[in-house]
């Protein structure tokens, strides 16, 4: 936003956001519903919204393709989005977060416009990008009361000019935000967070660890230009590994709280932790 997208960014940036290694990846779409939310939960009428109706978790050993979730052709970019496209697991140096050399992007399920793309650099980077960061690019302003976080990989792998020229694209129609991408268990604080800017939104999805009892939160943080200031992950216990996701889906649809408290997601949950991802921007 304040840079070109080519302006170097240092190294040590401080937080990191999103997914598991792929090799622990599942293939299927988690879909919260209306009977999913107040049902399982005991979420107030008042302070939940509606969730689209949806299906059911597909069969993790299914191999065939995922439909989209507003059950609607994807009328963008048709890349593969299933588990088995990302990168192996041997691929990955170490615990991280969103899979390395790899890409999400988030999408209003009611108009399939796209919102938000990330792209995470693994050790080889491209061209004046950093190593291990966490680049998301706001294509246009996050207003959807309904997302879909979809898991993206490159059709090549890192040092290729192919791969350079797609990270760049996938970045580049939107103003750009970057975080580190490693975590630590000890970096997800017991509490609220407390956001900064008031324009900001809290969205809830089903916990792909724990589909059946929990659920996550995602809030962002905007300016009044609606310009991408943060992100804040919420779980209901602190990561073993300090990641959000022990097992990356290939879709993940998150639906707009009426507030930001955390505890409206689920307020059986005893505790909540959060990270706050340390973002720059570009």
């Amino acid at each position: 936003m304040v840079r070109s997208l080519f302006a170097p960014l240092a190294v040590s940036l401080l937080a990191a956001c999103a997914a598991q290694p792929a090799g622990e990846a599942v293939d299927l779409d988690l879909l919260p519903t209306a009977a999913s939310g107040a049902a399982l939960f005991g979420c107030p009428q008042e302070n939940c919204q509606e969730a689209e109706p949806g299906a059911t978790p597909d069969d993790p050993t299914s191999q065939g393709d995922q439909p989209d979730m507003n059950n609607e052709p994807y009328e963008g970019e048709q890349e593969d989005n299933t588990a088995s496209a990302l990168p192996s697991e041997s691929e990955l140096p170490g615990q991280t977060q969103i899979p390395v050399d790899s890409r999400l992007r988030f999408v209003d399920t009611r108009t399939n416009e796209e919102l938000l793309k990330v792209a995470i650099s693994g050790s080889q980077p491209p061209l004046n990008y950093a190593p291990n960061t966490e680049y998301w690019s706001r294509l246009r302003p996050v207003k959807a009361s309904v997302m879909s976080m979809e898991s993206v990989a490159f059709p090549t792998g890192p040092g290729t000019p192919e791969y350079e020229k797609d990270f760049h694209l996938w970045l580049s129609a939107g103003s750009l935000i970057a975080t580190a991408q490693e975590t630590s268990p000890q970096q997800w604080i017991e509490g609220v967070y407390q956001p900064q800017s008031s324009n900001s939104t809290l969205y809830w999805a089903v916990d792909p660890d724990d589909p059946n009892n929990s659920r996550i939160g995602l809030l962002l943080e905007r300016d009044g230009n609606h310009e991408l200031l943060s992100m804040t992950w919420y779980k209901t216990w602190q990561p073993k590994k300090g990641l959000i996701f022990e097992k990356l889906p290939s879709k993940l649809k998150f639906v707009q709280m009426a507030g930001t408290e955390p505890r409206d997601i689920d307020p059986n949950a005893e505790r909540w932790y959060y990270f706050h991802c340390v973002t720059r921007p570009l």
